[in-house]
């Protein structure tokens, strides 16, 4: 069972980091400007604030698998509604369709780490959800590469840059888009085949609420933390191809860029493999901590220089961020027991910071510039700091409020 939980990981990651270059695609095609173009990060992430704890409650009666078969065949719903978007080059189609896509991304969010969590000991939960989050690494690392060889290159092919209607310079996302509904229907039949397998044991509440805040500190802190880091890392990946692009860093081509975009990302795919064994000799809360002082120090370093030292420091950050959610997560629900599932979803519903974040540094870059614009993700690594010397030293604990 845990190879699959691994495709669920994989097929999450894929289609969450095609987002990214459509935030510049759509800045382009439609002349936003950066806090409008965010709108798409906005409208994606904001189904994990409206969905998260309506899918824990799903999650609940239906089980882990069947949970997974109907995100899948949402996903799949919501891409085919790009086509009809395209054809009418209606920005807003476009954003209910993203919406859409990350509802059905966010039932599986909620099933695959309480699900990887379960399948062996609790004391490896953090050390396999690492490994499990690698697997989401590698197809963040896919995506960038493949999207920028049909988003930016075959469309350049197709209309001059500058030239045409939103519908001709969109239209080549068309094939794409049936081809990959179509993966997302097929995974969804393969995971109807094993229903009813799974091996974890899911105690189903009589009454379902939300774990109070208050009695969980850790939970409430780690909360907060998957909020400002998913936040952070969309902001930065989302931005990237535009901040590639300028000529205070590299003066990349957006199909250029695009590339380096999958380094940023296959940076956390290198990080995750590295975190996963290091966490089996040194805490995960000591590893967790390390890395967001690293993040802290390379957007700092990237907002505050030019050329190619920012350039790599932002691309580098990558390679830091690669533990620290399912380190965040697997922190966070220790000690919960049967109300894993409504915790689970509380974590999930905090990847809102997703939709927050980017278009609040889309605001401080239309104010100021892109450079001054990474003030946003250090503070925001600032308070992960916090949370994993929290944790190192003991002060932050689940259950009955209590804290040593």
């Amino acid at each position: 069972m845990l190879p699959f939980t691994f495709m669920l990981f994989f097929v999450v990651g894929f289609v969450t980091v095609l987002v990214d270059p459509l935030v510049a695609k759509f800045k382009a095609a439609f002349s936003l400007g950066y806090a409008e173009a965010m709108l798409t990060q906005f409208c994606y992430f904001l189904a994990y604030f409206l969905i998260s704890l309506p899918a824990s409650r799903v999650l609940d009666r239906l089980g882990y698998l069947r949970g997974a078969i109907v995100g899948f065949v949402t996903v799949g719903l919501g891409i085919l509604l790009f086509v009809p978007a395209i054809e009418i080059a209606q920005y807003w189609v476009f954003l209910l369709a993203l919406f859409i896509i990350a509802t059905g991304v966010t039932m599986i969010q909620v099933v695959m780490n309480p699900l990887t969590s379960g399948l062996g000991s609790p004391e490896t939960a953090p050390q396999r959800l690492t490994l499990a989050q690698a697997f989401n690494s590698v197809a963040t690392f896919i995506g960038p590469l493949l999207a920028g060889a049909i988003i930016f290159d075959a469309v350049t092919e197709v209309v001059p840059a500058g030239e045409g209607s939103a519908t001709t310079m969109l239209r080549v996302l068309e094939t794409p888009c049936i081809v990959l509904a179509g993966m997302m229907f097929a995974v969804a039949a393969l995971f109807w085949t094993l229903r009813g397998k799974e091996k974890v044991v899911r105690r189903e509440t009589a009454h379902w609420h939300m774990p109070s805040l208050t009695e969980n500190p850790r939970l409430a802190f780690g909360a907060l933390c998957i909020f400002v880091y998913v936040g952070a890392e969309v902001a930065i990946g989302s931005l990237m191809i535009n901040y590639l692009g300028l000529e205070s860093t590299l003066g990349l081509t957006e199909e250029q860029a695009t590339k380096y975009l999958a380094f940023y990302w296959g940076g956390a795919m290198v990080g995750r493999f590295i975190g996963s064994a290091a966490m089996s000799k040194i805490a995960p809360s000591r590893v967790l901590a390390f890395c967001a002082i690293m993040t802290t120090v390379l957007a700092a370093i990237s907002g505050f220089t030019t050329g190619p030292l920012s350039a790599y420091s932002a691309i580098a950050i990558g390679l830091f961020n690669s533990i620290m959610f399912p380190t965040i997560f697997s922190l966070s629900v220790k000690d919960m027991d049967d109300q894993t599932p409504a915790a689970s979803g509380l974590l999930c519903l905090s990847i809102v910071g997703g939709a927050v974040v980017p278009v609040l540094t889309g605001l401080f870059a239309d104010a100021t510039n892109l450079h001054i614009s990474m003030i946003v993700p250090v503070v925001c690594y600032l308070v992960i700091v916090a949370f994993g010397l929290k944790c190192t030293n003991g002060s932050l604990e689940n259950g009955y409020g209590r804290i040593r």
